[in-house]
């Protein structure tokens, strides 16, 4: 973390010499620095991970299935990066290595991915606490993360014979789990700022 703190600060350190930023883009910019450089750093980890144990293909779908919609869809927010990472690496080693291959099983791959729709609409997008976007943004987000979700259900549903179509299924399962708890959690901190009278 250490490193990371040095990089974006001699990074910031530059925008700030070389740009005219109010203190609000200032934040912005550190923020997004931090994020992308942990995420890169927790990507390659996780890559080194599953190379060794020989399921490197299995990651890089898992993730780049993940990223897709939880870009658009959010979920929950960690306050603290290392149980980010943690937990992160439990959900991927979870999908790749423990839970059964539904792909085979009839009716329940559908069903997880009908859940996992249903919810999304339900609930997407999901940021954190402290952000707050418009009632517009927020639809198109929305509609975003479901166009990107029906076409991974388009996809399994033609393609079942697909090998990652498990793996796949999994994460968007396990991401729409994410949604539950997310808004769990914004609707939890709401109430605890502002009580309900009785």
């Amino acid at each position: 973390m250490d490193v990371v703190n040095f990089a974006v600060g001699k990074l910031i350190k530059y925008a700030e010499a070389n740009m005219e930023l109010s203190k609000y883009d200032v934040a912005k910019l550190r923020f997004m620095l931090e994020v992308i450089f942990l995420n890169t750093m927790e990507f390659f980890l996780y890559f080194v991970i599953f190379a060794y144990i020989g399921k490197l293909v299995e990651y890089l779908i898992a993730f780049g299935v993940l990223m897709s919609v939880r870009i658009f869809s959010g979920g929950f927010h960690f306050k603290k990066y290392r149980y980010c990472v943690i937990v992160s690496f439990i959900v991927f080693a979870a999908v790749i290595l423990v839970l059964p291959d539904v792909s085979r099983m009839h009716g329940v791959m559908e069903g997880l991915l009908l859940i996992s729709l249903l919810l999304n609409i339900a609930l997407a997008p999901v940021s954190k606490r402290n952000v707050r976007h418009s009632a517009r943004s927020n639809c198109k987000v929305k509609m975003t993360s479901t166009i990107i979700l029906l076409g991974y259900i388009v996809f399994l549903l033609v393609a079942r014979g697909n090998p990652y179509a498990s793996i796949i299924t999994w994460i968007l399962f396990i991401q729409a789990v994410q949604l539950i708890i997310g808004k769990a959690v914004i609707l939890y901190a709401a109430n605890v700022k502002q009580p309900m009278s009785s």
